[in-house]
């Protein structure tokens, strides 16, 4: 989707002013207090912040770009590199925070159906571990004719409220899969289907929830072939939804959280092939010393065979580096029964009476 249609997007459209709901947030986790009040503008690719105190005093303003193009912005003594993507109409943001504390910080940005509520999911990884972290955030222009009666407690994000007769499966659960179809950076393409099935039942409350053998359908978002100088190739995967064995089904995102398979980075949930060090030594070696055979026969006619050898090699060599140029690094393979985790962004709800509970 081009820029101007992701700004045409009312569920893409974070502009406004947000005030931060702190009882609905979970706090707990983050190592300094979040922004009171945002004001958020979008024009085009653009997204500005600029983060107010309780007082309304302006703190910092940072910006994310949609185009894929990196944003890059300094706030006090740490300098921010910031990569964003829509992933439907949730924002995905990752950024590299290098100063005094080196950290990197992943975003998921949502509103809700009726855009009053933007819920903000972050995961901060440093060296010492992992934070997480939600931050709800309130349109302040909003009718207030959902808000809770008075003297009511509201709800953390991420505690299992539920009605009777319903289970949640919370946002954070992690759920092991199987690859049911290959796939490799050679042949698939962006928009491909991944059919999965779970590997292992997930319990709720002492009770199998999503059993094992339910089946997960995702979409491969971005495929990258490994280069032919430098780069390895890369798969992105997105899951979309989950149908237990008796054909209930729901649609949900789900991201990436871990793999046996390749290089895994978390902070981009990216699976990565290796790269081909050894095969183009080997290429190097295997056409030096051919071309030394031929230069020594040559060399040898001429009366100069050291010289012969010698000049053969360079040539050699230089065959072997030019292959190495001309030859893409081996390409990454996902193979079937591949072993996947995703981890769900959001609750999972269920009636008792679809589970035969």
């Amino acid at each position: 989707m081009s820029p101007l249609a992701a700004a045409s997007d009312p569920d893409r459209d974070f502009s406004g002013v947000w005030i931060l709901d702190e009882h609905q947030s979970d706090l707990r986790g983050l190592p300094s207090a979040p922004a009171a009040l945002l004001n958020i503008t979008q024009q085009g690719s653009i997204i500005q912040c600029l983060e107010t105190d309780q007082d309304g005093q302006s703190a910092r303003t940072w910006v994310y770009r949609t185009d894929g193009a990196p944003a890059k912005f300094q706030i006090g003594d740490s300098r921010m590199n910031s990569l964003a993507k829509w992933e439907g109409s949730a924002l995905i943001t990752n950024t590299i925070v290098s100063g005094s504390q080196n950290y990197s910080v992943a975003d998921h940005w949502q509103l809700s159906h009726d855009h009053n509520t933007l819920t903000i999911r972050r995961q901060i990884q440093k060296a010492s571990g992992e934070i997480e972290a939600v931050l709800v955030y309130r349109n302040r222009y909003a009718k207030d004719a959902a808000a809770a009666p008075a003297g009511t407690a509201a709800a953390r994000p991420g505690t299992n409220q539920q009605s009777p007769g319903e289970i949640v499966v919370p946002a954070g659960t992690k759920i092991p899969l199987a690859l049911l179809n290959s796939l490799n950076t050679k042949r698939s393409s962006e928009g491909d289907r991944v059919y999965l099935e779970t590997s292992f039942p997930v319990v709720i409350g002492g009770r199998i929830v999503i059993p094992r053998g339910s089946y997960v359908t995702g979409t491969v978002t971005e495929v990258k072939r490994p280069g032919k100088v430098k780069g390895k190739g890369e798969i992105f995967l997105r899951f979309d939804s989950l149908t237990l064995p008796n054909g209930i089904n729901r649609d949900f995102r789900a991201r990436l959280d871990g793999s046996d398979t390749g290089d895994f980075d978390r902070d981009e949930g990216t699976i990565r092939g290796e790269g081909d060090k050894t095969g183009d030594a080997r290429r190097t070696a295997e056409t030096t010393a051919a071309g030394a055979g031929v230069g020594g026969i040559a060399g040898s006619a001429a009366g100069h065979p050291a010289m012969g050898v010698g000049i053969g090699a360079a040539a050699g060599a230089t065959a072997g580096l030019a292959s190495v140029l001309l030859t893409r690094g081996p390409d990454l393979i996902l193979p079937k029964g591949a072993s996947f985790e995703m981890v769900l962004d959001r609750n999972l709800k269920y009636k008792s009476s679809e589970l035969g509970l």
